[in-house]
């Protein structure tokens, strides 16, 4: 029998969902059933973030994510192509190179942007509807202000500095909210006077961000006033020629840059297919997302014209992955029923929308979500914290850590809601005598070890001061009592350097935590004048915790020495990867798990504290600045994202490594 073949053609928020939702209904049948995705690009493109890459606010590689990232770990097969036609009778989707058969289809096809055919907005104003539009407006930006700095005529740089967005909705005021920003820096970058800029807003309704409550909305509208934006309202656009748009009432406004944001419409692939039509060339669909033409046919996403509570589904993120989630119910309902199995009932799509949310540049925002209306470094938080949950839905870890990267760590110009506080960065050349240091220290650690007999005592007394017969092993009140005896026969002054090290190296392995106590509280240090100064460097913890004592009785007590010499070579295994620079990711892990192992044994004295800090700067990568991770690690990072775990887990440590599933071509 040959497997079922389903079809997700298109890879925005629908298209990505519906995949990974498939993928969890059958990936223990995928002899029976084969899933697909294709799209004209090899990644997913967060269109929500788009205004901040037009704005100049972070990189490219921050609105997109590779499909790779996405589903290397699962049945779906990534095929990039773009698909020309469809025909629904014979269930083909045609390309100009191929063609791909399909047993059930889902379509996430996605909108574009529309210019309700106002003359001159196509081939005169900037739209804001994908990656290309938002490399290009950025660009078009930055050239903008370079060239304004040298334009002598006033005039002519008073229109160069202008500039005007389209549309007060989410969009527009996002995009205008980059502009704030990222215009002064561009004047002071190019030596542009910033006081000749001029940002405004067009909107054609009353009032901006329309469907909000008022509360949030007025917040919007003081803060875009307070950064000089000039805000028109009840202000059509009729026409758009070179240099300038005109408005409804005969206002020429001049500016060599348009970005228009006023609205979208189902894209054009979608509007030409044979399928019932709604409204904005969006496609009708029924209460389970099926085409109501063809059977085995699901939309989703911007390109569905669906009526709920009288008005048409939202195009925004929340509806395209409601819509997708309900369309793939409805499809795995129809599959297994196919195939033979049982099948739960899928339900009809009910809306469960959470609310909106709107950043005014990196360092402000409005929302509105779950009736609760927020501002300011709130609703910016809230912002990045949806985001971040959408980020890990999609690709793990991985995903969010990178975002976060983007967005704050790595943030130029202070453009993020804590400023640039994250941002500074260390030449690592500085860390690489840090980590020698910290490799000097711990080698030192083990080695002196040695000949205070931790590889000779096969007993294990070293690290465990009970025995697994009850038998062995010194007694609490015998080790109390030889350990205050040994410290308070000679003074570190009478000794030295070694009385010191007989004090500072006796650890409660050896004497038990009361022991430790009680030698701390008994030592004392003869001054010159009569005097007494406390021990130097007494264990942090008086005694071990809990936790740490429940471990010693539960594994250390079942190979005593076996503990005591791992502990001995891995100190100094961690000081020579330190030294040398070899595995410093997993050495700076391991030297914080034994910090803190020693820590929570009362094994250590405050000096473990810098152990940590230490280790935890050592995460950083400074095992590739003078250090052989500077080879081994690209070595290592090609191996792991090649293996299955790393797609399973979506631990990727860049891109993935895959091999590229091919469709298989029905019949």
């Amino acid at each position: 029998m040959k497997p079922i073949q389903i079809v997700v053609l298109g890879g925005g928020y629908a298209g990505v969902h519906a995949a990974k939702k498939l993928h969890k209904q059958f990936k223990k049948m995928r002899d029976r059933v084969e899933i697909t995705l294709i799209d004209k690009d090899p990644f997913h493109v967060l269109m929500t973030e788009l205004h901040e890459l037009a704005g100049g606010r972070v990189p490219e590689e921050s609105v997109k994510i590779s499909f790779d990232r996405i589903f290397a770990g699962s049945m779906v097969k990534v095929v990039q192509d773009t698909i020309v036609s469809i025909d629904f009778e014979g269930r083909t989707l045609t390309s100009s190179t191929e063609t791909y058969g399909y047993d059930y289809l889902l379509m996430g096809t996605g909108a574009e942007s529309s210019d309700f055919g106002i003359p001159g907005i196509k081939e005169h104003a900037f739209s804001l509807w994908g990656l290309a539009d938002a490399l290009k407006i950025r660009e078009h930006i930055k050239d903008t202000v370079r060239a304004a700095s040298y334009e002598k005529d006033p005039e002519r740089r008073r229109q160069m500095l202008t500039f005007v967005v389209a549309g007060a909705g989410f969009t527009g005021i996002e995009m205008v909210g980059e502009l704030i920003e990222w215009i002064p820096v561009l004047c002071k970058e190019f030596k542009a006077d910033p006081d000749e800029i001029q940002i405004i807003t067009v909107e054609g309704l009353g009032k901006i961000l329309n469907t909000w409550p008022e509360k949030p909305r007025m917040k919007a509208e003081k803060y875009l006033k307070k950064k000089g934006v000039e805000i028109k309202l009840n202000s059509f656009i009729v026409k758009a020629e070179p240099g300038s748009i005109t408005l409804k009432d005969k206002t020429v406004i001049k500016s060599d840059t348009v970005i228009w944001t006023c609205g979208i419409k189902g894209s054009d692939f979608a509007q030409k297919l044979p399928l019932a039509e709604g409204m904005m060339a969006r496609k009708r669909v029924n209460e389970y997302m099926k085409s109501v033409d063809y059977d085995r046919v699901y939309l989703a996403g911007d390109a569905v014209w669906f009526i709920e509570h009288e008005l048409p589904l939202p195009q925004t993120v929340e509806a395209a992955e409601q819509t997708a989630f309900t369309a793939v119910d409805s499809m795995v309902y129809e599959i297994r029923k196919e195939l033979g199995f049982s099948a739960k009932e899928p339900k009809p799509f009910k809306s469960n929308f959470h609310g909106y949310m709107v950043s005014i540049g990196g360092r402000y925002a409005v929302s509105y979500t779950m009736g609760i209306a927020m501002s300011g470094i709130f609703a910016m938080g809230l912002k990045h914290l949806v985001n971040v949950y959408y980020q890990h839905t999609t690709c793990g870890i991985n995903g969010w850590w990178r975002y976060l990267q983007h967005e704050i760590l790595d943030i130029k110009n202070k453009r993020s809601f804590i400023g640039g506080l994250a941002t500074a960065k260390l030449q690592s050349y500085w860390l690489t005598f840090l980590r020698m240091y910290l490799g000097v220290m711990w080698f030192i650690e083990g080695a002196k070890k040695i000949p205070q007999g931790w590889l000779s005592d096969t007993t294990g007394g070293k690290v465990y001061w009970g025995s697994a017969d009850g038998t062995a092993g010194a007694t609490w009140e015998a080790n109390d009592a030889e350990g205050v005896s040994a410290v308070t026969s000679s003074t570190p002054l009478e000794n030295g350097a070694e009385g010191v090290s007989a004090v500072t190296t006796s650890t409660p392995w050896e004497n038990g935590a009361e022991g430790v106590t009680a030698a701390t509280d008994a030592l004392t240090m003869a001054t010159p004048g009569g005097g007494e100064v406390a021990q130097y460097a007494p264990p942090l913890l008086s005694e071990p915790t809990a936790i740490f004592q429940w471990v010693n009785e539960t594994f250390v007590a079942q190979a005593p020495y076996f503990f005591q010499v791992s502990i001995v070579l891995g100190e100094i295994a961690l000081g020579l990867a330190f030294l040398v620079g070899l595995f410093t990711f997993p050495a700076a892990i391991a030297s914080i798990g034994l910090s803190l192992m020693l820590l929570m044994g009362a094994l250590a004295s405050q000096e473990i504290l810098w152990y940590i800090a230490v280790s935890i700067v050592m995460l950083g990568g400074a095992g590739k600045c003078f250090g052989l991770d500077y080879w081994v690690m690209p070595w290592i990072k090609k191996w792991w994202n090649g293996c299955r775990l790393a797609h399973k887990t979506y631990l990727y440590l860049d891109e993935p490594v895959v091999r590229k599933k091919r469709f298989r071509k029905k019949g």
